[in-house]
């Protein structure tokens, strides 16, 4: 009675792109992978029953090398073992599987018979995380089951994470940083629509610098101005559903950013770093109301994204601004000699009794072409924040000198 899996996942060798290996949208509850290893076809379709009727894939094997060879080509989520089996027992398959370099956590479960305490502790050791002795009841096993799922998704939760932050900690780009962030967002949350805002400390706005739809990249909010600025304002992630909010009567909008966009519901979080407000991102969705309510789950993901794309913001932010002040040191010891020359003639000739006036003239210009030059210089170093002009070209784009300073 073995069956293959019907959709296996977390398979170690998998490419796939990061926010389908996430698999963690609340609502939209993804099958784990359940390699269920028992020689014993009784138990073995027991097990495979409760897995099935919890809605989670399963396969089977006989023994401990066929499951591990079922594991190294599908990978498992979840693996449920006897103990004692031919050709490689529980304990060894568990030890098998914590070498493998590279994969994901894989949770384990131990079924035996052998229930003293000697053995519990010995299946531990090679690295079980639960251990449950025979008979047992179907609840026992449906139990484990459930914390198994727990835990695996918390697991995928860490691992997607750590591999966004080190896609984000590599990116050169601070625009392609916020349209990854965006379109991870949504993925990540089945959302229909979404922005990402950045905080203007000049206009004292939240302004969209990526967004899904035009009325959403036209955003400029204040703070405690729909989701995005009550979650800029608050520091905390908020929820919010068309026609329903504390204190409005029903029907009536609770957020006019929702209804230029078409959401039934969106939920804002703060982009934050060491206190600092960088800006905020937000997902929507249409449909029904029902289907479309965010949860405070969804809120955790969101913060646990925002706040590790924040940290990769400020990061570029800083290494853009250190090159800009190396450069300007460079420029200062390069150019101000220079510039010290240049002026020095022209002062000599303007200083110069027969001099003609157009010439004495020009002599002037050259001097205070000189100072100029070196203001600048000085106001280069002075930057404190990188604060940019925009020209026609966007690739064009320039530092405001005077907007940049402390």
């Amino acid at each position: 009675c073995c069956v293959e899996a019907a959709a296996a996942s977390s398979a170690y060798h998998s490419a796939a792109p990061l926010a389908c290996r996430l698999r963690l949208r609340s609502g939209r509850r993804s099958p784990i992978h359940v390699l269920i290893a028992e020689d014993d076809p009784d138990v073995r379709s027991l097990v495979l029953d409760v897995v099935k009727e919890l809605g989670h894939a399963p396969s089977c094997a006989a023994n401990g090398a066929d499951a591990l060879a079922l594991y190294d080509t599908d990978g498992a989520d979840v693996v449920v073992s006897d103990w004692l089996m031919p050709r490689m027992d529980g304990v060894q398959l568990c030890r098998r599987v914590r070498s493998r370099v590279g994969a994901p956590y894989t949770y384990f479960i131990l079924l035996t018979a052998l229930g003293d305490s000697e053995h519990r502790i010995a299946g531990m050791q090679a690295g079980a995380d639960d251990y449950l002795e025979k008979p047992f009841n179907l609840s026992d096993i449906e139990a484990r089951l459930i914390a198994a799922e727990r835990v695996t998704v918390l697991h995928r939760r860490r691992e997607a994470l750590l591999c966004l932050a080190r896609r984000f900690a590599a990116e050169t780009d601070a625009d392609r940083l916020l349209d990854d962030l965006l379109r991870e967002a949504i993925e990540l949350l089945g959302g229909s629509a979404g922005v990402v805002t950045r905080w203007d400390d000049e206009s004292e706005l939240l302004v969209a610098v990526h967004g899904s739809t035009p009325a959403l990249a036209q955003l400029r909010l204040r703070l405690g101005e729909g989701a995005c600025g009550r979650a800029a304002q608050q520091r905390v992630p908020v929820l919010v559903e068309r026609g329903r909010g504390h204190g409005k009567p029903p029907g009536e909008p609770v957020d006019a950013v929702l209804e230029s966009a078409q959401l039934e519901s969106a939920i804002a979080v703060p982009l934050v770093h060491d206190a600092r407000l960088v800006g905020t991102l937000s997902v929507g969705r249409n449909g029904a109301a029902s289907e479309s309510a965010f949860t405070q789950e969804d809120a955790q993901l969101l913060e646990m994204l925002a706040s590790t794309a924040a940290a990769a913001l400020v990061g570029l932010e800083h290494a853009r601004l250190d090159g800009v002040l190396l450069a300007a040191r460079t420029a200062q010891h390069e150019l101000n000699n220079q510039l010290a020359v240049a002026r020095g003639y022209a002062e000599m000739l303007a200083g110069a009794p027969d001099l003609p006036p157009h010439l004495h003239e020009i002599a002037e210009e050259v001097m205070n072409a000189a100072d100029d030059a070196a203001g600048i210089v000085r106001q280069l170093r002075s930057i404190a924040q990188i604060r940019e002009q925009r020209w026609s070209d966007p690739s064009d784009s320039t530092i405001n000198l005077s907007r940049s300073q402390h």
